[in-house]
C-alpha cells in the first residue's frame, strides 16, 4: 500500500535553541551595562562639576558677608558639601543600676511634660 499523506501530518518547525536564547539575553545586558556605565560617568563628571560651583559660590558668599558670625577661617575653607561622619556606634548599657536611674529620669521627664501639657490646655 502506498502511503498517501493524510491531512493531519505533522510539520516540524524550528525552535530558536536554549543557548541561542541565553546568548541573546546576555548580549543584551551586555550592552544595557556599557550603556549605564556610560551614563554614570557622565553624571560623575557632572557632579563634580556642580559641586565645585557649589564650592566656588560658597566662597563667594562667603567673601560677599565678610564671614561674620563667629566664624573663623577653617569655617571659610571648608566645602560646602563634606561627607558625613559615620555615626559611633554605641555599646548597650547593662548594667542595672544605670538602667533603673535612666527608668527613674524617664519617669520624671514624661510627668513634667504631662505637667506642661496640662498648663497649656488650661490657658
Amino acid at each position: 500500500m502506498p502511503r498517501t499523506a493524510s491531512p493531519t501530518t505533522r510539520r516540524r518547525t524550528r525552535r530558536s535553541s536554549p543557548t541561542s536564547d541565553v546568548v541573546a539575553q546576555v548580549t543584551q545586558l551586555v550592552s544595557a551595562n556599557e550603556a549605564l556605565r556610560l551614563e554614570n560617568a557622565e553624571l560623575l563628571a557632572r557632579n563634580g562639576q556642580l559641586r565645585a560651583e557649589l564650592t566656588s559660590i560658597g566662597q563667594a558668599l562667603g567673601q560677599l558677608s565678610g564671614n561674620r558670625g563667629g566664624r573663623g577661617r577653617r569655617a571659610a575653607e571648608t566645602p560646602i558639601l563634606s561627607a558625613p561622619k559615620p555615626k559611633r556606634q554605641r555599646r548597650p548599657v547593662t548594667d542595672p543600676e544605670v538602667l533603673e536611674r535612666r527608668r527613674q529620669a524617664l519617669v520624671k521627664a514624661r510627668a513634667v511634660r504631662a505637667e506642661r501639657l496640662a498648663a497649656a490646655r488650661q490657658e
